[in-house]
């Protein structure tokens, strides 16, 4: 008899300890707990330190154990059981047994005429058939609502396909109209010829097919001349407006404004057909 005490009170410890692992397993803090119950944080510590200082009278713990419970997804009856078993050994609990009797309100026994009415009152499921059948009629007059809207649409879409066809064979196809002629593309020539002629000193980095042909600089009255199969790409050039160009004898705009850096700048096939392009069309 001695030990029962301890036993009782280890079974209270328990009880706590495991409520604390089953809030913790799914990531709840006691803050969450408290804001959605609203029971105060230091109540909830207690119940899981078994702290029955801190605990108010059994009759409010258990309600606070039930919402604890409630809240982490257990069984709250289950749970306050079993906080009652295991604080049986409590005083304040034993003289809080009449106060919950006191407090839980007694349900008075239904008359007769009332039990008579309850027992009339139809099964639930009966009062589901009547609503199954009630939609499925409503469904059945919109699906022939919609069928018969649906076959009305066509046979008016068939009118008109008739009217149309009819009104289509009465008017006289009219001529095709003559084909426009297509302008010949300017002939496409084997060699890029790149003329460059120098109005003032710059320095010139030229490229011709990936090859550097000049690199170096030029000086006002300097006249040179490049092929290419494929392109032309200026690398670098000190002074765009210093040179006057011509590919294959068509005159090339100005690489730039005068004393602007160039950087980068391709000559290439796509560049004489539109050179040629242009003058085909002023012509």
């Amino acid at each position: 008899m001695a030990d029962e005490p301890q036993q009782r009170y280890s079974e209270l410890a328990s009880f706590g300890e495991e409520l604390r692992r089953e809030r913790e397993i799914r990531g709840i803090s006691l803050k969450e707990i408290s804001d959605a119950t609203k029971i105060s944080k230091r109540f909830l510590e207690a119940i899981e330190k078994n702290d029955h200082r801190t605990l108010p009278a059994p009759v409010f713990t258990r309600g606070f154990v039930r919402e604890y419970a409630r809240y982490l997804g257990l069984n709250a009856e289950e749970i306050v059981n079993r906080y009652n078993f295991a604080a049986a050994g409590d005083d304040r609990i034993e003289k809080s047994t009449h106060l919950d009797r006191l407090v839980q309100p007694q349900t008075p026994p239904l008359p007769k005429e009332r039990e008579r009415e309850r027992k009339s009152i139809p099964a639930p499921y009966a009062r589901i058939d009547r609503n199954v059948y009630i939609l499925v009629v409503i469904v059945a007059a919109l699906i022939a609502a919609s069928y018969w809207a649906l076959k009305h649409k066509r046979e008016a879409r068939g009118e008109e396909a008739r009217v149309d066809s009819t009104t289509a064979a009465t008017i006289a196809p009219k001529p095709a109209p003559a084909p426009v002629p297509v302008p010949e593309p300017p002939p496409v020539e084997d060699t890029l010829k790149l003329a460059i002629d120098v109005t003032r000193d710059t320095w010139v980095t030229l490229e011709a097919d990936g090859k550097t042909v000049i690199d170096e600089r030029l000086h006002a009255g300097d006249h040179r001349n490049f092929d290419a199969k494929e392109s032309f790409r200026f690398v670098a050039v000190g002074n765009g407006g210093a040179l006057r160009l011509k590919l294959n004898d068509l005159d090339l705009p100005p690489l730039g404004r005068a004393r602007q850096q160039i950087k980068d700048r391709v000559v290439d096939r796509g560049t004489l057909q539109e050179l040629q392009s242009e003058k085909h069309n002023r012509t």
